[in-house]
């Protein structure tokens, strides 16, 4: 055998190792719902490979400003196991469940950070919801536009006791045209919160026509914007 085409199918064997990308996991689901009265949820990790994935489960409470999000450490969600170990083709499931199993009112949220022991591994953060799941119960939207300086704000508040997450925010023009403004997952709105998303310039500022989003449930709402230089007191009812 030639030495140097020995050396050669090494290196490139090494290579291709190295080219591997690092063990990413199948979850199941990526939302996570627990109930209000109690009681738990459940999420399935997957590892198909090529590496193993090691690291710790993170329970964060989500809160929400007009213009950040908010994340800090929660002990009022347990995980078990918090630890995880997942060799390459192996499952795991984490039981979640409230550490105070009273009834809630309003939706609590929440995010479950799974976080990798190795820096070049990935790491995930899933919502995760305790409360009445839609449709028993609804969020309540509220819209207004809010001027900026360089491009006006579409002011978005909810008032129901669950969250809504929102896809495909578009305009409607009075004429019927559609402006797609935010395809896919806008973002999440959660209960009691509010939040605000910067819109482009618009001839009109958009006075006449309305917003329209679908929520999760697949459900496209119409968000009734009133004038724009009394929406950012007054918002306009869903």
């Amino acid at each position: 055998h030639d030495p140097l085409l020995l050396i050669l199918t090494l290196l490139s064997l090494l290579v291709l190792l190295l080219a591997l990308p690092a063990a990413a996991l199948d979850l199941v689901p990526t939302t996570l719902q627990l109930p209000a009265e109690g009681g738990h949820s459940e999420l399935w990790l997957y590892n198909p490979g090529p590496g193993r994935w090691q690291g710790e489960v993170r329970i964060l409470a989500w809160e929400q400003q007009a213009d950040a999000e908010k994340l800090r450490p929660s002990d009022q969600i347990l995980a078990s196991p918090a630890r995880l170990d997942l060799p390459p083709g192996t499952r795991q499931r984490i039981w979640l469940l409230p550490r105070d199993r009273s009834p809630i009112a309003v939706e609590q949220a929440y995010r479950v950070l799974l976080a990798p022991t190795e820096p070049d591994l990935p790491r995930y953060s899933l919502p995760l919801f305790r409360g009445h799941a839609v449709p028993l119960a609804w969020p309540e939207l509220h819209a207004g536009i809010e001027p900026g300086t360089s491009h006006p704000f579409l002011r978005l508040s909810n008032a129901g006791t669950v969250h809504a997450r929102l896809h495909d925010l578009a305009f409607v023009a009075d004429d019927g045209r559609r402006t797609l403004l935010l395809p896919g997952l806008a973002g999440y709105l959660l209960a009691g919160r509010e939040r605000r998303w910067a819109l482009p310039a618009h001839a009109d500022g958009y006075a006449r026509g309305h917003f329209q989003a679908r929520l999760q449930d697949g459900r496209v709402v119409d968000l009734t914007v009133p004038d724009p230089a009394i929406a950012a007191s007054a918002p306009s009812g869903l």
